[in-house]
């Protein structure tokens, strides 16, 4: 069980989805597979599926969750129904204890700690699902089950629905509508972590020096992570140069030059809970003219955008905002920006920014449909149609704004100062009643970031390398 959300809050959740479902369905939830990382035997470590994260906090592979809304128990008598939770069960099926497993790769919960720890009505040995669920779908009304997301549970789900295979519909979208707005409890995780990968970027900024490679500032990045009981929440990206003309370029062995800049792009994972930050800085903690100008932009560019945010706000209303001050903010540099000259796609290729939650790119919708007034000839006043429309904000989102400007060596319209220069400036927003709460603070600002670079190239001149240390600990 999580030590940070409490077993009356993952209730709820479950709670939430049982609510959502109709009378007479059946839901699946499996976990994520296993991935071999070489050899037969060697995985990458595993890290559990946000959804079951989210309504259990249960951490291990090769499970299932199990929604029963079809007044059936899952046990051994098909007339068995659960006192006092009505037609609402929760199941779990999960690795049975093994000594012979357990000695190599740790304890499990077993049937009994998935009972006892994490909630389930009912829990049984994985081996058991499709005898289990078999029952169960028998008098399933409506089948809710996504599959492609572990090919060995599948076939088990699969042969278990029988002839109930077509029609599924999809649990997962239900749980990412739920997962949109964050409890006080998340809020509180997503700061920690967004405070954990501030404290990485700065140490990567005090340790980058001329001759070091983009490896080496990962090294300090991921150490201080794991410093603070977190981990990487995606493959981190150190891009020297030109390198971050790649958005996701991931950190290798270039070495980083005085004149260059160098674009981090890291967040650590708490819990489960990922930051996403991306900060750019000169290797010599110097701005060139033409870098601090470009830069100044797209600050100002998030900056506005991140002013504007607020319950009701929408994504579209932002990218408009954003685009305003990094078109106008280039063309005052002697871009060609607008027609017959550079679009925002040939500078900017992605978007304003994404959800922000268990998943780096969380999930949940941008746009929604929205019910509005027939407007078009023939349809009688007062009727109603779909539309999807921008999702407007409400308090308790989180999301990231990192708006970037990525400049082509070789694209003639731009002008020439400014070619191979590639900046991203990423952070990440929590939405309150009253307008937007940053909860990640590395230095941003030019003059933040020089003197900062100034302090630590001070601290190394006087003292050493060592003297500047990375194993930062914040405190609980």
């Amino acid at each position: 069980m999580s030590r940070y959300i409490t077993a009356s809050e993952y209730a709820a959740r479950r709670e939430r989805l049982f609510a959502a479902l109709p009378a007479g369905s059946l839901a699946i939830i499996c976990s994520n597979p296993e991935v071999l990382r070489n050899g037969s035997d060697n995985t990458f470590s595993y890290r559990a599926s946000s959804d079951i994260l989210y309504l259990t906090g249960f951490t291990e592979a090769n499970c299932m969750l199990v929604f029963d809304k079809t007044g059936l128990s899952g046990s051994a008598s098909s007339n068995e129904h659960s006192a006092g939770k009505g037609q609402n069960r929760f199941i779990m099926f999960v690795q049975p204890h093994s000594p012979a497993e357990e000695i190599w790769h740790g304890k499990r919960a077993g049937v009994s700690g998935a009972e006892s720890d994490f909630g389930a009505d009912r829990a049984y040995k994985i081996g058991s699902a499709k005898m289990v669920l078999s029952r169960l779908a028998k008098k399933a009304k409506a089948i809710y089950f996504k599959s492609g997301v572990n090919a060995k549970l599948d076939a088990i789900v699969t042969n278990a629905l029988a002839d109930k295979a077509t029609g599924q519909r999809d649990p997962l979208a239900i749980v990412a509508e739920q997962r949109l707005v964050k409890s006080a409890a998340e809020l509180a995780i997503m700061r920690r972590s967004g405070q954990v990968g501030s404290v990485a970027h700065r140490a990567a900024m005090s340790h980058c020096l001329a001759g070091r490679s983009e490896f080496a500032l990962k090294g300090v990045l991921e150490f201080v992570f794991a410093t603070n009981g977190g981990v990487a929440s995606y493959d981190t990206i150190v891009a020297a140069g030109v390198n971050g003309l790649c958005l996701h370029y991931p950190a290798g062995l270039s070495t980083l030059n005085n004149g260059d800049m160098v674009l981090i792009d890291a967040g650590s994972e708490i819990a489960g809970y990922a930051s996403d930050i991306s900060r750019t800085f000169p290797v010599s903690g110097r701005f060139t003219v033409a870098q601090k100008e470009l830069y100044e932009v797209v600050l100002a560019s998030q900056l506005a955008a991140i002013a504007a945010i607020k319950p009701g706000v929408t994504w579209g209303q932002l990218e408009k905002i954003c685009e305003d001050v990094l078109v106008n903010g280039l063309n005052s540099l002697g871009f060609p920006m607008g027609k017959g000259g550079l679009s925002m796609s040939d500078v900017m290729p992605h978007g304003l920014g994404h959800w922000l939650g268990l998943d780096v790119h969380d999930v949940g919708k941008y746009r929604q449909r929205s019910q509005v007034e027939a407007a078009k000839s023939g349809r009688s006043a007062g009727k109603k149609r779909g539309k999807d429309v921008d999702r407007p904000f409400l308090e308790g989102m989180v999301l990231t704004i990192e708006p970037g400007v990525y400049l082509s060596l070789t694209d003639k319209r731009i002008p020439e100062p400014y070619r191979g220069i590639c900046i991203r400036i990423e952070d990440n927003i929590e939405v309150t009643a009253n307008g937007a709460y940053v909860q990640t603070d590395a230095p941003k600002s030019v003059q933040e970031i020089e003197e900062f670079m100034d302090y630590a190239r001070n601290v190394r001149a006087e003292c050493g390398d060592d003297a500047l240390g990375i194993h930062i600990k914040l405190e609980d």
